[in-house]
């Protein structure tokens, strides 16, 4: 193994564990607030997410370097011609501060890039995933994610639906910030999960995909419906990266966790589609009519993937925009690293009560 992947093996993970420990440790001294003054805690809150979250882009920036490639579908763009903004020589999205936000699943890494899309709109402190119920209990990470407030699923909608339900209330009741990230298959695509869909397909006379798996679509709709008009707009994305064959290597074997931080095996451009569409508009009273609206979406999504790896863009009446993923401010990471100070205050008041 080569000194560099060790190096950086090494840098990756005790850069982000040390990262997520200070902000873990800032965020248990958040405890007195959440009885106090809720509005307060969650400000606190988001303030970690925003920091913790600077952190992951920056591990993609110095050790996975890559440029997201934006296409706007003409329908917003002739919508809202501010979406898109230049500032300071950075792309800006102008997105509303709340918004469910779904996309395909490829790479088990597709999290990872869309939260670094949402820095671009400044929602970065706003996430709030969808994870298998036994990731809260990894070592400090599960608690920070706890803190987080995302949802952690049984994948049983027996168990998950009041899960679900009670945590989008709430979040509806505090009305703050939320880019509610979803995706609809469920699972990367893989020989496995591929030959699962076909056999879907089948047995329902639908017509399988060739780049996305048949979505499911009854946690969606619960998000759609607990939700309700406390979200205008459900944003789609398309994600296509460098080189996939539809029927070839999986994304996910070609692009790993380890490959793209480790090994400098990225993608060298994660390239998406945006398109939006109004909540109310969206038929989530009827569950046949809901299912066939989603059907149809990710037929288009399949389509559009298959254009990509044509001709090399979604759309030609669409203007692409690119930018690498960076921080603004390289020196906000040491913001982290405060959250130690209130400790060593304490430490020191014990070693001097103790030994003085």
């Amino acid at each position: 193994m080569k000194l560099s992947v060790i190096v950086n093996i090494l840098i990756v993970n005790f850069g982000l564990f040390y990262q997520s420990t200070c902000v873990v440790l800032g965020q248990l001294l958040s405890l007195p607030l959440l009885y106090t003054s809720r509005a307060w805690y969650l400000r606190y809150i988001a303030f970690t997410m925003n920091i913790w979250s600077q952190s992951l882009i920056a591990v993609v920036q110095y050790f996975a370097p890559a440029y997201i490639e934006l296409t706007i579908d003409p329908a917003i763009a002739e919508q809202d011609k501010s979406i898109v903004e230049l500032q300071d020589d950075e792309v800006r999205l102008r997105l509303p501060k709340r918004a469910i936000v779904t996309a395909n699943h490829q790479l088990l890494a597709d999290w990872v890039y869309i939260w670094c899309l949402s820095y671009l709109a400044r929602a970065h402190d706003s996430i709030k995933i969808l994870l298998k119920a036994s990731l809260k209990n990894l070592p400090v990470y599960g608690l920070g994610m706890r803190f987080f407030d995302f949802i952690f699923l049984q994948r049983k909608l027996a168990d998950d639906q009041a899960t679900i339900v009670n945590n989008l209330e709430q979040s509806k009741k505090d009305d703050t910030p939320l880019w509610l990230v979803l995706f609809p298959e469920g699972t990367v695509v893989s020989k496995n999960t591929r030959q699962r869909s076909k056999a879907f397909a089948d047995k329902n006379n639908l017509n399988d995909f060739l780049y996305t798996l048949l979505p499911r679509s009854t946690g969606l709709r619960l998000c759609l419906q607990t939700l309700e008009a406390s979200v205008e707009y459900l944003y789609d994305l398309t994600i296509c990266y460098p080189d996939v064959q539809a029927g070839g290597t999986s994304p996910e074997d070609m692009y790993t966790i380890p490959g793209i931080f480790f090994f400098n095996k990225q993608p060298t451009t994660i390239h998406m589609y945006l398109r939006r569409y109004r909540v109310k508009d969206i038929p989530v009273e009827n569950e046949d009519t809901f299912n066939q609206w989603v059907y149809d979406r990710w037929l288009e999504k399949d389509h559009l993937m298959a254009a990509f790896y044509k001709q090399g863009y979604f759309n030609k009446d669409a203007k692409a925009i690119g930018t690498p993923i960076r921080l603004s401010h390289p020196l906000s990471l040491i913001q982290p690293t405060f959250c130690l100070l209130p400790y060593l205050a304490m430490i020191s008041f014990l070693y001097y009560f103790i030994f003085a």
